[in-house]
């Protein structure tokens, strides 16, 4: 068995904790009888090592002595025999010379005498080196015997040990089961769940990408906890693939059954252009089953060049026209597509959410969204100029443009008239086109770095938007598209040097808008650097001169902030939010 016994990522409360504690303590206990059980076994391993070191060292020195000794002994055997066989010719001849006479007589005195004694140490020889054997038969056996034991002990050392490791497992399970992670706080789990949908949907919404489950699907699907979790973040479920199947077959039930955990609230359909055709559509009753479910959503069309005239020219809905529409034409240059543009102003008429990403109308048509609320034109690469008038109705409440160069821009042709729009979203390089916008109701303006900043001179452009600020009251500066910073800041940040710097900072621009905004309580800066002792200087002008603060600063994914910074800061401004912003990179 291995891992969490209870297979759950809720920590165990009540009698299922209660149980689990006493069964850990148990095993907790076994585990120290063991542990003293091994101890015991390895001293006497080390005791077993220590003695049979002595006794082969013992052992080994009564071979030798024992080889020495029967060595000696045979060296005075030849002695004896060597004596014996000398004493016999010790009698001389009467006749013999007077020194034969005089060695016989020596030699007959002295050979007993010696034999004796040789005899005598023979004896005693033999008698040691029996005693040597029956020593070196006793070294020998208490060695077997203590190999023995050394050998058992070390097989019981390692039953232990398995024994341990099986015993360890099982409290590693249940203590599993307490885990920190188990800990962790709903609210987290939904940050995290937050996130990883974020950077997964980008990959799963990939035409590329052959696998169509969504990643909130997967997380719903890993346990009860997860999947409470999930199901109780509707914004987890706002965005959902045509072809949400397995193979890329349509799965309106699917797309249905997100729709409704997403809580009524913004919804997205991604789909390819060519996915729309009649033979991709579902059967009349999963489209009427959809119709039901989805009644404010986003249809997020992905456009190739390829794909233009693909539509038929009676082109209809697929099912029912979404509230939102949002056009991506994935190409290095824009499609300027007046037959596509014909198609889906008549098949989405009722729009009122409008985006288009790398896609203009060739030609000016009397043939608006007539219903529009939000509109938001945006490229990423150069265009020709284009009739942007026929988007700009009066409903508008929501404007965003961004383009590349100010010769791309698109034209309007006569003064237009927006009175209901309240958030307007541009660049620098739009300035040219408020001198023919008329806005009645303007209280929300965000800024934007240009993504090619050659014509960044803020004496025209400051004016142009100083204009329209009488009666904002919320100004976003985001330099997302900000080149980074130069060696200078680099420097004073202690982060790395780079090769370009922004024409303009966001409090340089702050500075030269503020006396025309009369009216401005919010300011939000994001994604640029921004020094926070200069940004203190400025809240300080700004007291001095109009004896009033500003309700709110927001400051978003900036460099140059400190917690000294934040301190001072939050005393000059009623409200001060600031996150993800570092003092150095």
């Amino acid at each position: 068995m291995s891992g969490d016994i209870t297979r759950s990522n809720l920590l165990p409360i009540g009698k299922e904790a209660h149980l689990l504690n006493t069964l850990r303590t148990q095993k907790s206990n076994e585990l120290a009888l063991i542990d003293e059980k091994m101890l015991k076994d390895q001293q006497v391993v080390v005791a077993c090592d220590l003695a049979i070191g002595k006794l082969e060292k013992s052992l080994t020195k009564a071979r030798e002595m024992h080889r020495v000794y029967q060595d000696h002994s045979a060296n005075i055997k030849n002695t004896l025999r060597t004596i014996s066989f000398s004493s016999t010719r010790t009698v001389v001849q009467p006749d013999a010379p007077e020194p034969c006479k005089e060695l016989s007589t020596l030699l007959g005195h002295e050979i007993p005498d010696r034999e004796k004694k040789l005899r005598s140490e023979s004896v005693e020889l033999a008698v040691f080196c029996d005693k040597l054997d029956i020593t070196i038969g006793n070294l020998e056996e208490d060695l077997r015997c203590t190999y023995h034991t050394r050998a058992i002990a070390l097989e019981t050392l390692n039953a232990s040990k398995n024994h341990r490791a099986d015993i360890q497992g099982l409290v590693d399970n249940i203590q599993s089961c307490f885990r920190a992670i188990k800990k962790v706080p709903t609210e987290v789990w939904a940050e995290i769940f937050r996130l990883r949908v974020e950077e997964d949907d980008r990959h799963f919404l990939s035409e590329d990408s052959p696998e169509r489950r969504s990643t909130i699907l997967t997380l719903s699907h890993v346990c009860q906890p997860w999947r409470r979790v999930a199901m109780g973040i509707p914004e987890l479920w706002r965005t959902a693939h045509w072809r949400s199947g397995a193979n890329g077959n349509i799965k309106p039930d699917m797309i249905a059954f997100m729709r409704e955990k997403s809580n009524e609230g913004p919804f997205t359909v991604f789909t390819n252009h060519g996915q729309l055709f009649p033979s991709s559509l579902p059967s009349t009753h999963d489209v009427l089953t959809m119709s039901q479910s989805l009644q404010e959503y986003t249809l997020h069309l992905l456009v190739e060049r390829a794909e233009e005239k693909m539509a038929p020219p009676m082109y209809q809905p697929i099912f029912f026209s979404p509230s939102a529409l949002k056009v991506q034409v994935q190409a290095t240059e824009p499609l300027r597509s007046t037959f596509l543009y014909r198609n889906l102003v008549s098949s989405f008429s009722n729009t009122k959410k409008l985006t288009f990403i790398n896609f203009f109308p060739a030609l000016a048509f009397n043939e608006p969204f007539r219903q529009l609320t939000y509109l938001k034109i945006d490229t990423v690469t150069d265009q020709k100029q284009y009739n942007l008038g026929q988007l700009l109705v009066e409903s508008l409440e929501e404007l965003h443009l961004a383009h590349n160069k100010s010769s791309n821009l698109p034209s309007l042709g006569h003064a237009i008239s927006l009175p209901n729009l309240k958030k307007l979203g541009i660049t620098p390089l739009e300035h040219v086109l408020l001198g023919q916008l008329r806005f009645s109701a303007l209280t929300d303006l965000t800024i934007s770095y240009p993504r090619i900043d050659d014509e960044m001179d803020t004496a025209p452009w400051i004016k142009s938007v100083g204009a329209v600020l009488g009666d904002v009251t919320v100004l976003r500066l985001d330099w997302t598209n900000a080149p980074r910073i130069n060696s200078t800041f680099a420097t004073e940040l202690q982060s790395p040097v780079s090769a370009t710097v922004p024409t303009i900072d966001m409090l340089s621009v702050l500075r030269k808008l503020q006396p025309y905004a009369t009216h401005l309580e919010e300011v939000e800066f994001s994604d640029g650097y921004l020094h926070g002792i200069e940004l203190s200087g400025f809240l300080d002008e700004v007291l001095e001169v109009s004896a009033a603060i500003f309700k709110r600063i927001t400051v978003a994914r900036c460099i140059g902030i400190s917690r000294t910074d934040c301190e001072r800061l939050s005393q000059q401004v009623e409200k001060l939010r600031i996150f993800d912003t570092f003092h150095q990179a």
